[in-house]
């Protein structure tokens, strides 16, 4: 494609008296494309800026029975302006979920920008899953170190949350309690760095209001060296231990991701670490 590349439409609209004709101009240069709509009294710009990021990922099945191809992952990110109007255009595709169109498509950025701390951000995320046909909206208000959220699945609510980070003793907490309404449970998430920074410790907490039961996951990661990390997560109700190692350094470039999901009890005449999965996982931007 050349440095500049312009496209001209004639597109008829209704008006009040007669139809107006539209003239829309497009032009490309160094990965900017600003498209131009002039009717006869008004004009409306829409300017596409240059890619963010675009994202690959392929995973395996488990490798200790065979490795084959698991599925493959791509999202696609794109700054729009419209106007004195910013959002940020996501497109993800999976295979497993969606083979032959994308997964779903989401608009996001602020309605309202907040000048101080003092002030309210707003902030939206709209997405449409072109599979099961539904679309979700997020709306968050942030103001004062705490933010709270509204969810809506296909125009129902379906979770509102709030969050802040707390003091506990000489450690900031992050603590994040929210509301499930559909499955009418109260989730506490709670998260802290440790070690300077270097280790990570998270819990969450569900409490369903129906049956009255609880469940509850640990979670524990720490930075190995610069570009690699590892963590392990445990699910008592799952009676599984995940355990985590994301390596940026083993290939320029890329990211490679191990994880071995371990049984915390025996399953048939299989010992434990026979009944592990172990898969692979690696990802690329382009």
């Amino acid at each position: 494609m050349g440095s500049w590349m312009r496209t001209w439409a004639r597109v008829a609209m209704p008006a009040a008296s007669s139809s107006a004709r539209v003239i829309m101009q497009g032009q490309q240069r160094g990965g900017r494309v600003r498209l131009i709509a002039r009717p006869r009294r008004a004009q409306f710009c829409l300017s596409i800026e240059s890619l963010v990021c675009s994202q690959t990922e392929i995973s395996s099945t488990n490798i200790r029975s065979g490795a084959a191809f698991d599925n493959i992952k791509a999202s696609w990110n794109q700054a729009l302006k419209l106007g004195d109007f910013s959002t940020k255009l996501k497109c993800n595709y999976d295979y497993k979920e969606n083979r032959d169109f994308l997964q779903d498509c989401s608009l996001s950025g602020d309605l309202l920008e907040a000048n101080s701390e003092d002030d309210v951000r707003v902030s939206y995320d709209v997405s449409h899953n072109f599979g099961n046909k539904n679309t979700n909206v997020e709306l968050q208000a942030h103001t004062r170190g705490t933010t709270l959220s509204a969810k809506m699945d296909d125009r129902q609510l379906k979770e509102v949350s709030a969050e802040r980070d707390v003091d506990v003793a000489d450690n900031k907490v992050n603590a994040d309690v929210s509301w499930l309404v559909k499955a009418q449970t109260a989730r506490v998430k709670l998260m802290s760095n440790l070690g300077g920074g270097k280790d990570r410790v998270s819990a969450q907490i569900d409490y369903n209001t129906n049956d009255k039961s609880a469940s509850y996951e640990l979670g524990y990661e720490h930075q190995l060296e610069e570009g690699r990390d590892v963590s392990a997560t445990i699910n008592p109700s799952d009676k599984t231990l995940d355990v985590e190692l994301v390596d940026n350094k083993f290939e320029s470039g890329a990211t490679w991701t191990t994880t071995a999901s371990v049984p915390l009890e025996k399953s048939g005449g299989n010992n434990i670490l026979d009944a592990a999965k172990l898969t692979l996982k690696r990802s690329w931007n382009w």
